[in-house]
């Protein structure tokens, strides 16, 4: 019967009841089923075709919905998503380390004076980086592209 087809039953939306998430959106909407509309509205902003699977299958997904969820089920996916989202954090760390730009003492003297050329007109170090890199570090060319363009490139800063 019902608890057959709540067990096992491969429909389409069958891969959420392996994804931590759709766990704490069960227990979530289980204990408050007002969260409803507002979990779909979420998802609809961050996963659209997911919304479009849902509403194209909305038996189904009212059947998963209401599998209740064990209190051993919703640890592991607390779990699980707090491992995930350590992980984001260091993937994230990792990025900007590898966005950092290793200078000789000459060229830092470079940034320097450049920053000292433009500062007291508003600009900041990421103007004089993003100039002297794309001058090919030749300071002579970033100082006077940063003084020619110093309205656009203000203009263009939050």
């Amino acid at each position: 019967g019902a608890e057959g087809a709540a067990a096992g039953g491969g429909g389409p939306l069958n891969f959420l009841r392996t994804m931590p998430q759709f766990v704490m959106m069960r227990h979530s909407i289980q204990q408050e089923p007002q969260l409803l509309p507002q979990l779909l509205q979420q998802i609809g902003r961050t996963n659209p075709q997911l919304l479009n699977l849902i509403n194209a299958n909305q038996a189904e997904f009212v059947r998963l919905i209401n599998v209740p969820v064990s209190p051993e089920e919703y640890q592991v996916a607390v779990r699980e998503t707090q491992a995930t989202m350590a992980q984001m954090a260091q993937q994230q760390q990792q990025a900007r380390a590898d966005s950092t730009i290793q200078v000789t003492a000459e060229e830092m003297q470079q940034i320097e004076r450049l920053e000292a050329l433009v500062m007291p007109m508003g600009l900041d170090r990421q103007a004089v980086l993003e100039a002297w890199l794309a001058c090919d570090k030749n300071e002579e060319l970033a100082a006077n592209y940063l003084l020619n363009n110093l309205q656009d490139i203000l203009a263009s800063r939050p």
